[in-house]
């Protein structure tokens, strides 16, 4: 088979993942950069140099509608509204119009002083420039990165309204019609799925806001805590990281969900936890092992007597001991995904393309964490697929684990120890990484798969709906 034939085979199998109509990238592209935009960098690039706490708590308390705005488009993109038309118009377009124009017109103030320079500012000691015409514009563009994204987002979901008046869009998004494997599973279990999606991706970030007021309260007494005991504090740090997400996700599971979790917690045989811990550390020390047999060979050819032989520890390390804190949320996050979504989606859309959506929606739950101030526009957009990109190819891997073994433990592990070979001294590049995982899991879904994959799939559905999110 030609390569150029793969790479079609591969582009048309993609396409079969996407939504069926084009214009739902609009909706979709618009409320990831909404969402994002919040933790992205809200001010010139320059250094300001008065009362930056201020400018910060400004900053945040009007990113909330744009924020909002965000995670009602997710909504709206995956579960769907009564009145699309007016949700998509009153609960994200007005606010991300309030957002932006509040955010201008306090930095137009903020910024208008010589004591707060702006590099766009022709400054003149003792005058102030930002009233001169088109100084607003100018601010408007050079506001950061936060303000680009949020903008864009803002223009693409009026795009989709546009297109949504004309009925030339439908809601909520779906795919294509071909991807539909099973297209008996009831429309409200369909529905509840989708809203447990929407869940992870949004609302996950309600686990976080315990930690800051946990710090605010008890700071002096967390921070001498740290000092003396790194360690105990990092395996608190993620225990209680792991329940606060735990609480989270059974409230997203739904009753009959949790009623799942014993089974997915199951003991599996010693073989699937011997390759959960296999696979990812073979890859993990291929450029390792590269790198120390490549240092071997130059030290042989031209050091041999004369310099130190290179050491295998400075290639071949073990990560640290308290590093094994970091199994406690990748199993958290199993049960989420290889628990209760993968055999949803494999049931409805087939277990190639149901495992590659899983992926997809396990890298958007990290969109949450993956961006911070320091990031150009160029680095957003590479994060936004890079991200995708690693967790779909880890999916088939984990997915495998979970088929063999009917437990999420394997998966749970593999991607804990996926996340400590980050750790080691040296380390494979991301893109050798990327195609080592997805090798692997070609060849264990092409050769070591279970006669029927899908009867695993459909065990693991309680059998009883739980209640349809309410529309509004």
């Amino acid at each position: 088979m030609s390569f150029l034939l793969i790479i079609r085979r591969v582009a048309a199998f993609i396409r079969t993942c996407l939504p069926a109509e084009s214009s739902s990238w609009l909706l979709l592209l618009g409320a990831a950069f909404l969402f994002v935009s919040h933790t992205l960098r809200w001010w010139p690039g320059t250094t300001y140099y008065s009362r930056p706490l201020l400018w910060a708590g400004c900053n945040y308390l009007m990113s909330v509608p744009i924020f909002a705005a965000g995670v009602t488009a997710y909504y709206l993109s995956l579960v769907g509204f009564q009145k699309p038309a007016q949700r998509l118009l009153d609960s994200i377009l007005l606010p991300v119009i309030v957002g932006l124009a509040a955010k201008l017109i306090v930095a137009f103030f903020w910024f208008r002083d010589v004591g707060e320079p702006a590099h766009f500012v022709n400054q003149v000691p003792g005058a102030a420039r930002l009233w001169q015409p088109g100084v607003l514009r100018a601010l408007a563009e050079n506001l950061g990165t936060g303000c680009q994204f949020a903008s864009v987002g803002f223009i693409l979901i009026s795009a989709f309204f546009v297109l949504y008046s004309r009925g030339r869009a439908t809601l909520p998004i779906h795919l294509p019609a071909e991807s539909v494997f099973d297209a008996s599973m009831p429309e409200a279990e369909n529905r509840r799925t989708m809203f447990f999606v929407w869940l992870m991706i949004a609302m996950v970030f309600i686990t976080g806001l315990p930690e800051p007021a946990l710090q605010m309260f008890g700071s002096l007494g967390i921070i001498r805590f740290a000092q003396l005991h790194p360690n105990w504090f990092l395996w608190l740090r993620q225990l209680f990281h792991a329940l606060l997400l735990l609480a989270f996700v059974c409230g997203a599971l739904g009753k009959n969900g949790r009623k799942m979790i014993p089974a997915m917690l199951r003991i599996p045989r010693a073989i699937y936890l011997a390759a959960s811990i296999a696979i990812p550390a073979a890859i993990a020390y291929v450029a390792p092992v590269a790198s120390y047999l490549h240092a071997r060979i130059l030290w042989g050819l031209d050091g041999w007597g004369k310099l130190v032989p290179p050491s295998p520890s400075s290639f071949l390390g073990l990560p640290p001991a308290s590093s094994g804190s970091y199994l406690l949320y990748p199993l958290v996050e199993e049960i989420a995904w290889r628990g209760y979504l993968q055999p949803r989606f494999v049931r409805r859309y087939g277990l190639v393309r149901g495992i590659f959506l899983v992926g997809v929606v396990w890298g958007a739950f990290h969109y949450l964490w993956d961006f911070n101030p320091a990031m150009t526009a160029q680095d957003v957009c590479i994060g936004l697929v890079a991200r995708l990109l690693v967790t779909v190819c880890l999916s088939y891997v984990l997915a495998w684990l979970t088929i063999r073994s009917e437990s999420i433990l394997p998966a749970a592990v593999a991607h804990a120890t996926y996340n400590l070979g980050w750790s080691l001294p040296t380390h494979s590049p991301e893109w050798l990484t990327l195609a080592l995982w997805a090798a692997a899991g070609f060849v264990l879904l092409r050769f070591f798969l279970p006669p029927s994959p899908a009867t695993v799939a459909e065990t693991a559905i309680p059998p009883a709906s739980e209640p349809e999110p309410s529309e509004v």
